[in-house]
Order: C-alpha cells, then structure tokens, then sequence
C-alpha cells in the first residue's frame, strides 16, 4: 500500500482543518506564554517517506532545538516541534529576559520554557486531531533534546521500532514584531495507527 499516495487522495481537505484548527488553538497560548503578540502563518502540511526527510531537512546537520511528545491511546505515535536557535534564543529572550550562553548546555528555567513552547504546539495538532478524527489519545510529558537535526531524528526513532514510512511534516512560520521565524513539527505515526487514519479517514470522507 502506498500509504503516502492514499494518504494525500484522501485528506486535503482534512490537512487544510488540522492546520486551521491547530495554528488556531496555538496562537492564543503562545502570546500569553511570550508575553508578546504573534501570528502564525497558514502552515504547509505535507505526507513524505521517512527516507526522505533529511533531503527535505536542510538542518540536518545544523544545531537545533527538539521537544518530542508521544502519543498513545486509539492514536499512537510521536510529534516532534524542531526550532533552530535563532528562534530558541528569541523566545528565551523574550520570556526570561537573557541570552542563551550555551545551546548545548540549557538552564534549567530555559529547558522549562522551551518544553512548555514544545507542549504547546504539539498540543495545539494533537488536540486538532482528535477532535477531526473523534479519536482518544493521551500525551506524555515532553523531552528535549538539542543536537544535530539528523541525529535528533535517528533519536527518535530509535524509539519507535514499528514505526510507518510516513510522517506527517507542518511548517510554521511565526511572525513577531521582532523578526519571521520558523518552526517544524513531525508527526510519526505507528503503523497500525497510519492504516487506522487510512480507514477513519476513508469513512468521514464516505460520510
């Protein structure tokens, strides 16, 4: 089955709403959590093979930040929010008030406020889809991780060991009075669940 070609056949308009509803439900909690007015663009949504992703990624070998959320229940999988660090220095900067000295040696109030800015957006997609799908699922506490791209996302996996081919990658970008910056989140998906989405999917579009 080639679930990416299903998938996209499938879900437009359903990845058009998961992006509407989860840029909606974030918006509102990042500027009470900044402190500062935003605005996120309408983020691109796309089903790619996992074994394409460091072609699409060009910060594989750049130094990011990344929250990982899995999810478990009648959906079950991870999301991953990936943000470089310019954009982890500028939220630092705005909630805590200092400079990151050290990326790859985090404070304990910076790790706290870049899981919460984590738990956020993944939360934002994860609520989108469950309400989309009428679908249970709960969340696990998120974690961080700051390294290489590509080594965060062999990390992940490595977690995962029935994970599909698939993942689900939305990017946003994040418009403040002080700059555009751009965040990435990947939804990797179990394989049951993807085969799962395949039939929801098929019957809401079935009515």
């Amino acid at each position: 089955m080639n679930c990416e070609v299903e998938l996209e056949e499938l879900s437009k308009d359903f990845i058009k709403e998961l992006g509407n509803i989860g840029t909606g439900n974030a918006v509102n909690a990042l500027s009470q959590l900044l402190n500062f007015p935003l605005e996120i663009d309408t983020p691109n949504l796309r089903v790619l093979p996992f074994q394409r992703i460091t072609e699409i990624i060009a910060e594989a070998e750049t130094p990011l930040t990344g929250i990982m959320v899995e999810v478990f229940g009648e959906i079950n999988g991870m999301f991953l929010f990936l943000l470089d660090e310019t954009f982890t220095g500028q939220v630092v900067r705005l909630v805590l008030g200092e400079e990151i000295t050290d990326f790859t040696s985090l404070t304990e109030m910076e790790e706290s406020l870049l899981l919460e800015l984590g738990n956020i957006m993944c939360g934002s997609y994860i609520r989108a889809l469950s309400q989309l799908l009428d679908m249970e699922m709960d969340v696990s506490v998120p974690q961080i991780s700051v390294d290489m791209g590509g080594a965060i996302l062999t990390a992940a996996m490595s977690r995962f060991l029935r994970t599909s081919e698939e993942l689900l990658m939305i990017d946003n970008v994040f418009c403040m009075d002080t700059g555009t910056f751009s965040g990435r989140i990947l939804f990797l998906p179990e394989m049951e669940t993807l085969h799962d989405l395949l039939r929801k999917l098929e019957e809401l579009q079935n009515g």
